[in-house]
């Protein structure tokens, strides 16, 4: 039983390292068009006094999607704000059962998310954004992208610590807290 938790937890790490290298990739291009958007911005203001009208929003817009597809690698890395005396007061199975209740809840809330961002973003798709002609559907997809590779990521500890409920010497103690092998 824990092999196959363990060749699932695999699988489920494998493809978890590419959407995480392509979620950094993503976020350091967006990074890069936001700063580029606001130096723009800025400079045209203030140095040719003539305001780019769409500046502001655009980088509004980037600034959700790095928001969301940068929650995961977040998680991977164990960078979120965590309350952990209760984790750190257990051992054995106990510690895992715990993991397995946390990472559970993650999931649900991340499917959860999906589902409800999912709606949100299909009934969005008729409003537009007030300084250029684009879907705000667009800006929106960023929240079911985001929350559906988070569960992913959860999916895969929750794995992890499935395997040390059933035998603790088979879990490893790799919740995120800066695992460098989750993130490529």
């Amino acid at each position: 039983m824990v092999d196959a938790i363990g060749f699932v937890e695999r699988l489920v790490g494998g493809l978890n390292r590419l959407l995480l290298l392509l979620c950094k990739a993503a976020a350091v291009l967006l990074l890069a068009v936001m700063t580029g958007i606001i130096i723009a911005s800025v400079f045209c203001r203030y140095v040719l006094s003539d305001a780019i009208p769409w500046s502001e929003e655009i980088a509004k817009f980037v600034m959700v999607w790095m928001t969301f597809i940068v929650a995961p690698v977040g998680l991977s890395l164990g960078a979120h704000i965590a309350i952990d005396a209760l984790a750190n007061a257990l051992k054995g199975r106990l510690y895992f059962l715990l993991l397995v209740g946390v990472f559970g809840a993650i999931i649900a809330l991340m499917l959860m998310f999906v589902d409800q961002a999912t709606f949100l973003t299909q009934n969005a798709r008729i409003q537009r954004a007030s300084t250029i002609d684009v879907s705000i559907s667009y800006v929106y997809a960023a929240m079911p992208i985001g929350c559906a590779v988070t569960a992913l990521v959860a999916l895969e500890f929750w794995l992890n610590a499935l395997k040390g409920v059933i035998d603790p010497a088979r879990g490893t103690d790799r919740h995120g807290a800066g695992d460098p092998s989750l993130v490529g």
